[in-house]
């Protein structure tokens, strides 16, 4: 029963990174860079690192889910999933600063129901929460001030 958690937990997180990031090409990287950038923003570097926590930590979101019988979590776990790779469809191809901000917006709001969810697995919630002020702290206003920067 553990090793199937493991696998469905880890195959649907390693199937979400694999898929959204093999639409993000090099040349929508260097259209990233070539893009006027707030002040506020971080190093190519440290979204990469960002990133990869963010899937170490849904990952565990998605585990923890699953072995507590949480079917709400799992299902907003899988729709962060599904929407973190939406996104980056939007933003990036599209080469949009629009679509990256709407898109934010709408992403916005699984992850904020996906954090009520969690109020009664503490360690869980203590595990997004990070990534949950990520989102709303830096994520909505890089991407609207690179959206102003680049209309």
């Amino acid at each position: 029963m553990r090793n199937s958690t493991l696998l469905r937990s880890g195959g649907s997180t390693l199937a979400a990174a694999a898929l959204g990031n093999a639409f993000v090409k090099r040349e929508d990287v260097a259209w990233l860079t070539q893009l006027k950038h707030p002040r506020m923003q971080i190093s190519l570097p440290a979204f990469f690192v960002v990133g990869g926590l963010y899937y170490v930590c849904i990952g565990t979101i998605v585990h923890r889910s699953l072995v507590r019988g949480d079917q709400r979590a799992h299902r907003l776990a899988l729709a962060v999933l599904a929407g973190n790779e939406l996104w980056n469809l939007a933003f990036f191809g599209r080469h949009s600063t629009r679509a990256g901000f709407v898109g934010l917006l709408g992403f916005s709001i699984p992850v904020c129901l996906l954090q009520a969810a969690l109020i009664r697995d503490r360690p869980a919630a203590l595990i997004f929460s990070p990534y949950t002020a990520w989102v709303l702290c830096y994520d909505l206003p890089w991407t609207y001030q690179l959206w102003r920067l680049n209309p």
